[in-house]
């Protein structure tokens, strides 16, 4: 359920092309310590969980960053 959430957004604010494997580092999907910045502040807003910029770095793949999230009871909006 996270991934999905997480590679929708990456594919249609983030532009990510193609199939996403979140097994993939965000530097491999071309996504740059900007991008994953406004990823973190997008989620914050969205889910309610403070998600920072050490978080982000300690994550790399969208499979850790979706362990992050359920870890902290993110709630994915319907």
């Amino acid at each position: 359920m996270y991934v999905t959430y997480l590679t929708t957004i990456l594919n249609t604010v983030y532009k990510v092309p193609g199939t996403i494997d979140p097994e993939n580092s965000f530097m491999e999907l071309g996504v740059d310590s900007l991008s994953l910045a406004e990823l973190g502040a997008h989620l914050e807003d969205e889910l309610g969980v403070t998600v920072d910029e050490e978080d982000l770095s300690a994550v790399t793949t969208v499979s850790g960053l979706a362990v992050l999230l359920e870890s902290r009871g993110a709630v994915i909006p319907a």
